[in-house]
């Protein structure tokens, strides 16, 4: 470990402070004493606020003094900032300053700047020194080297794209699939596209997709394809779905996968079937939050998992996530960029998301779902929201207006504090219709996940679905012989 001047290092860490902070000026008067005072880290962050600000010319004179000082971290980005404006002379010159004092960055960029003026061999040293640095870019690209597009040295090839691998490059495992095939080893090339897409390579999913189609496996394809769609939004994958969901006499599956990239019109089959199921108990659930928060402006709290309404604050907060009024979009809280998963209040939302994957419901799954095909966006998004939320118990969901009306939030409440929705015959036959009516394919499950969720004795023939609760009440449910409801009757059980 390098060591600086003592009357360097606590005005460093003192800057360093005020800059994560966000007091920019306190951190520039610290860190400037620093660098005054022999620490050359004190340059090298003021050319990082000086960056962050617009002044390019300003960022680039502190690190050439931080350089000029020692400091390999800068010797980098002053070769960058070289490499950037077309002077790759001075950009090879720092580079090497930088790789010289152990900066893996600058090996790696050094080598890239060496291959593409053909000296590849010194290229090559420099890629292993880099890699040696902690580089798995410089692995893939001594891969790259070595495979020489399937015509040179594939053991080599196999060793450093495994070694890039390893280390979470997914165009290494990509890439990996390939040398292997071409070794004749079908299983560690789909070992190694699975890795791929695992670690996210954009590709790798329709490559197993198509090679699952190509060997007869359609279930193992469909399921490629739609990871290639949904983690991907490869446009191939999402044609390839609806031929094989159309190939099975899918037609609800083939229309949702063919909309999927473009602007959704309808649920997936799995959605409704999951949702239609819960459906009646959430309505039934959202009538009485409803009633319980009343009006006025809504404020929320995502670390203490608060919501105010009405003057009233509920606890058990879950932010499920946002609509967007001006991209008919929906985004899981999961998904934002501005919360992530571990915020408290979106903690709670992972259940949602494995429950999507471990049964393929791609609503629940997806981070982010355009539904501007369906007539209304907002309440397709609202629809989807209720469902999902069924699946953390609790209260029902509140939604607020944000950023002038452009979004929309999302909320659950499951505050013990809350009365709990109880069964009754008469409010049980509207619920029902009400749902069924959001479900119009699923209607059966529709009637039997509500009486199921209040613990009724079901009995159940191709005409009638009929169930008695603990307390006495019974409703009865008749059908039409295409699965719609025809009449329904509630009162005491007579028995």
């Amino acid at each position: 470990m390098t060591e600086y001047p003592a009357g360097s290092v606590e005005p460093y860490e003192r800057g360093m402070e005020a800059k994560r902070g966000g007091n920019v000026a306190e951190a520039e008067q610290l860190l400037r004493r620093a660098f005054e005072s022999g620490h050359p880290g004190g340059a090298h962050e003021l050319g990082f606020i000086a960056a962050e600000r617009g002044d390019d010319r300003e960022a680039m004179a502190w690190w050439r003094r931080a350089a000029e000082a020692g400091l390999p971290e800068s010797a980098f980005e002053v070769g960058y900032g070289a490499e950037r404006g077309g002077d790759l002379e001075a950009a090879e010159r720092w580079y090497r300053r930088a790789a010289e004092g152990g900066f893996g960055g600058g090996a790696l960029n050094l080598g890239i700047l060496l291959e593409d003026r053909g000296d590849v061999d010194e290229a090559m040293g420099f890629f292993r020194q880099a890699w040696e640095l902690g580089s798995d870019k410089a692995a893939f690209n001594l891969g790259r080297l070595y495979d020489d597009g399937g015509k040179g040295d594939l053991e080599a090839a196999e060793t450093w794209y495994a070694r890039a691998a390893e280390r979470g490059n997914g165009g290494a495992a990509f890439n990996l699939g390939f040398v292997r095939q071409d070794k004749g080893d079908p299983v560690g090339q789909i070992r190694s596209w699975r890795q791929a897409a695992d670690l996210g390579h954009p590709k790798a999913a329709y490559c197993l997709g198509a090679h699952f189609e190509k060997a007869g496996d359609e279930d193992a394809a469909i399921g490629w394809f739609r990871r290639s769609v949904q983690e991907a939004g490869v446009e191939q994958a999402a044609r390839k779905l609806g031929d094989l969901y159309r190939r099975r006499g899918d037609e609800r599956g083939a229309r949702f996968w063919s909309e999927f990239l473009g602007g959704l019109s309808v649920y997936s089959p799995e959605f409704e079937a999951f949702a239609s199921a819960g459906s009646a108990a959430a309505i039934q659930r959202q009538d009485v939050l409803n009633a319980a928060v009343g009006d006025g402006d809504i404020a929320f709290d995502v670390d203490e998992r608060t919501l105010t309404a009405g003057g009233r604050t509920f606890h058990g907060m879950t932010f499920l996530g946002s609509f967007s009024h001006l991209s008919d979009t929906w985004l899981w809280a999961w998904a934002n960029p501005h919360y992530g998963d571990d915020v408290p209040a979106v903690v709670p939302l992972a259940a949602v998301r494995e429950h999507g994957e471990r049964h393929a419901v791609p609503e629940l799954a997806a981070g982010r779902l355009d539904l501007s095909g369906f007539p209304d966006p907002h309440q397709a998004a609202t629809t989807m929201a209720i469902a999902a939320a069924a699946l953390l118990g609790g209260n029902g969901v509140q939604s607020c207006r944000v950023n002038d009306g452009k979004g929309s939030f999302y909320f659950h409440v499951d505050d013990p504090a809350l009365p709990e929705a109880e069964f009754d015959p008469l409010s049980a036959t509207r619920l029902m219709t009400t749902a069924a009516e959001i479900f119009p394919t699923e209607q059966r499950r529709v009637v039997r996940g509500f009486l199921a969720h209040h613990g009724c004795r079901i009995r159940e023939n191709e005409e009638v679905i009929d169930g008695v609760a603990p307390q006495g009440g019974q409703v009865t449910v008749a059908f039409t012989p295409d699965g719609l409801i025809k009449a329904t009757t509630a009162g005491r059980a007579s028995h």
